[in-house]
Formats: structure tokens, C-alpha cells, sequence
């Protein structure tokens, strides 16, 4: 673990939540994913870490929640239980809160989850669905694959989607799910290539994975209109992925403006501000709704 707190993001996917901003130090963490909202978290040490056993193995940490932070209210801490062995406040305060106080502006940070797991088209044994990804290489044992999902049951419950779009969505969730049968890890390198980290020496094209998590080119032609239904419900959340080009940003915009709420409060995450005549739209909207 580093001395000092690192500060950077990973996709939340499987379903695809958006680009979450995760400031880490020792023992504890704040993520976010919004930039303005932030879930303070602290670890549990097990014993493996207080005597150093398999030091240079990977061990997956126990979070529990320590309190929340925001620039308007600052900290709020939450009851834990007193047996918890978890860093006391002022560690919190030195380490997580002050980088908190200074770090707006260097959001969104930079995205480190380069090792990536795509269900694979089971008769073209390509890439078809992003369904997980991960920071480091050892942490790729411990993580738990399921079936792909597109929508949480978050975003039922919480009014994020209507019933006719979840429909459609969870159609395509079931065709997808229908088109493969395996699933293989990939490190993604520098240039949007891939090797394989079950065959090293292969190595795959940008254009075989999908720009927006999914390989459009894969799906059957009947399913282009649920895909299409998706991206652009998922536009604010794709928008905070980082590498996309300009044309791409673009399309996004055009989508994400029609979903002014979730737009709006994830704008601090896109890597390029949206255009002034968008964002102009969206305030005007937000505005009128008493929003």
C-alpha cells in the first residue's frame, strides 16, 4: 500500500454504474461517483496482514463504513462498532479528509483498471461484453463473475428507468448472456490493444473491443435497436469513461442531454467538460423543474 493516498478511478461494471473516483490510503478510502459525494470506508486488518504472512500475495480487505464527506458539509462520521480494529479519526482527517479538501481539481482521476474480463462470443470467440476489470493482476482470483447486467435494481427503485426501458434492457441483457459461454481476461495496453493473460503472446486490436463496453458488431442485427436503447440511457455514465474520441464524446453528448439529472451531477467526472450550448440546455431544464 502506498504511505501517502493515491488517487485514482475504476469502472464499476456488471452493471455499469460509471467511473468511480477512489482516493486510497493506508487502511482507509473515500470513493465517489459523482466527485462531490464521497463514502469514507475504513479496513478491518485480517491476520495475514497484522504478521505479514504471503506478504507479496494479494489479500483481499474488509471495508466497512467509516462516514461520509462533502465540500459544502465536510465529514460526518457514522457509529462503528469499538471491537473493529480500523484507523482512528485523525488518520482519517490527515490522510483522506485533507486530500478531500484539495483534490476538485484534479478531478476526474486517472482511470487504472486496465486489466479487463470480456464474456466472449461463443461461436467468434471475441470480446462481446465488458463484465468486470481490475487494477492489478493478483486481484484477478477473487473476483466473482456472474451473468452480464446492464441495469441494478438500484436504478429501478430509485426512478432511474422506466419499466419499458428496463423491459428492452433486460432483453438485451438476456441475448447477450445467450451469446456466450466463456469468459477471458485481457491487460489492455497503452494504444487500446489487448494481450491475453491466459496466452500472453496474444494479442489483440483496439476494434475488437467495444469503445462503450459492448461489441455492437457481435450482437445479432435485430438486437442493434435494444443496444442502441441502452447507450443512450447509460450516455452520463459512458461519458466518464476516459479514451473515447472527440466524435464519440460528441454522440454521447447529444444522448446524455435528454437525461439532464444524471448529467448534471456527474459532470465533474467527464475527462472534457461538456459543450457550453449542452450544459447551457441542461441548466435551463434543471431550472424549470425546480431542480
Amino acid at each position: 500500500m502506498p504511505s501517502r493516498p493515491e488517487c485514482y478511478s475504476v469502472r464499476q461494471l456488471s452493471p455499469f454504474i460509471g467511473n468511480i473516483q477512489i482516493v486510497q490510503a493506508n487502511y482507509c478510502r473515500a470513493l465517489s461517483s459523482d466527485g462531490t459525494h464521497w463514502q469514507i470506508q475504513a479496513s478491518c486488518e485480517t491476520h495475514q496482514q497484522q504478521w505479514n504472512i504471503a506478504d507479496d500475495e494479494y489479500i483481499p480487505r474488509r471495508y466497512v463504513l467509516y462516514g461520509s464527506w462533502n465540500q459544502k458539509n465536510g465529514f460526518s462520521s457514522l457509529p462503528l462498532d469499538p471491537m473493529l480494529d480500523v484507523p482512528d479519526l485523525q488518520y482519517v482527517q490527515e490522510n483522506i479528509i485533507s486530500t478531500l479538501e484539495n483534490c476538485q481539481s484534479h478531478l476526474p482521476f486517472p482511470q487504472q483498471d486496465n486489466y479487463e474480463c470480456w464474456l466472449m462470443h461463443s461461436q467468434q470467440h471475441l470480446p462481446l461484453a465488458l463484465i468486470a476489470s481490475a487494477t492489478h493482476a493478483q486481484m484477478i482470483p477473487h473476483i466473482s463473475l456472474d451473468k452480464w447486467q446492464a441495469v441494478s435494481q438500484q436504478d429501478f427503485s430509485g426512478n432511474l428507468i422506466n419499466e419499458q426501458l428496463l423491459a428492452q434492457i433486460q432483453l438485451l441483457e438476456e441475448r447477450i448472456n445467450l451469446l456466450t459461454d466463456s469468459h477471458a481476461w485481457f491487460r489492455r495496453l497503452d494504444d487500446g490493444s489487448a494481450e491475453s493473460i491466459s496466452h500472453p503472446d496474444q494479442l489483440y486490436e483496439k476494434q475488437l473491443f467495444g469503445d462503450f463496453l459492448i461489441s455492437p458488431q457481435l450482437l445479432d442485427e435485430s438486437d442493434y435497436e435494444l443496444y442502441s436503447h441502452l447507450i443512450d440511457w447509460q450516455s452520463p455514465r459512458l461519458l466518464t469513461l476516459q479514451g473515447l474520441d472527440i466524435e464519440q464524446r460528441q454522440q454521447l453528448e447529444l444522448m446524455a442531454q435528454h437525461h439532464a439529472v444524471d448529467t448534471y451531477r456527474r459532470r465533474l467526472l467527464f475527462p472534457h467538460p461538456l459543450s457550453k450550448n449542452i450544459l447551457t440546455k441542461i441548466q435551463v431544464e434543471l431550472k424549470i423543474r425546480g431542480l
